[in-house]
């Protein structure tokens, strides 16, 4: 049984869906990135970027045979699975809209596509390793064990010698922290609330990284530390904007904008966290050249 259940689980966890992935890819199959630690261009796969292995799971602290090396194992993953389905369909009607010349002026997302489009976004946000790596440290463990709930519960689960109470707070945690900001507990409503556009190249070609969104963070009452602007391609052509400022006419709505405003916007991640955004992606590498070449020397 246990080898059946680690056979079928996912191993390679993608943090960037590889359907997204595959917006950016050439009529190979394939895309470029450029790693800013090892300053380095690869030609891969989606399959190939952007994962870790078993980077949802929670291990069992002390692994106990009956129930495997991992807390629910691939619950996470499992999630994140049924909502690309969703997303997939959203963002390749959102890009096909956006590339038809005669849709200029026209709305872009219906009514009930704005949530789905934010939780999406939310979702980007919070399933990458740096934003569970935040997580993580912030989880008053031992403040949490003083709890009697927890204690009576640590009790039994020592009785029946099921595992560690650790590895059980620590997945309950991640999986709540990772669903439920996604299913609407804060940042899918923050990013609600802010109007947006789609911004169109008309000339050159939109990279992305491994963590896709470019934010700016502001404190708010209600939740702390929140993003207030947001910037996210979603292929070569078109990028995502999220903010306050964009005037509800022009909100749900494309925006063509020039080479030189493209060129800003891909020159953006290279200002970000290399720890954040180790990797650059394209859809070709005299693309990544154009962005990296003034920030790297003697790049081959």
């Amino acid at each position: 049984m246990k080898w059946r259940l680690d056979w079928s689980m996912t191993k390679k966890q993608h943090y960037v869906p590889q359907f997204y992935l595959r917006n950016f890819t050439s009529e190979d199959n394939k895309l470029w990135v450029f790693d800013r630690v090892k300053r380095e261009y690869y030609c891969k796969t989606p399959k190939e970027v952007c994962y870790e292995k078993y980077l949802y799971e929670t291990p069992w602290k002390d692994e106990n045979p009956k129930l495997g090396k991992f807390v629910l194992e691939n619950q996470i993953e499992n999630y994140f699975a049924d909502k690309e389905g969703e997303y997939s369909y959203l963002i390749k009607r959102i890009i096909d809209i956006c590339r038809n010349p005669q849709n200029k002026n026209a709305l872009i997302c219906r009514h009930e596509e704005k949530e789905m489009l934010a939780s999406f976004v939310a979702n980007i946000f919070v399933r990458n390793p740096w934003s569970l790596k935040q997580i993580e440290s912030d989880l008053p463990l031992e403040e949490l064990k003083e709890n009697e709930e927890i204690q009576a519960i640590e009790q039994i689960i020592q009785i029946m010698g099921l595992g560690d109470i650790d590895s059980l707070v620590r997945a309950a945690d991640k999986k709540v922290w990772l669903t439920e900001e996604v299913d609407g507990s804060r940042l899918t409503p923050r990013i609600l609330k802010m109007n947006y556009m789609f911004l169109v190249s008309q000339k050159g070609a939109f990279i992305t990284s491994s963590f896709p969104a470019i934010y700016q963070l502001c404190d708010t009452e209600e939740d702390g530390l929140m993003p207030s602007n947001i910037y996210l391609s979603i292929h070569p052509q078109v990028s995502l904007l999220y903010n306050e400022d964009i005037p509800k006419t022009k909100s749900n709505r494309l925006k063509l904008v020039d080479e030189e405003m493209v060129c800003e916007l891909n020159s953006a991640y290279l200002k970000s966290d290399v720890e954040q955004m180790r990797f650059l992606i394209a859809k070709d590498k005299e693309t990544l050249k154009s962005v990296t070449e003034n920030t790297y020397k003697n790049l081959k």
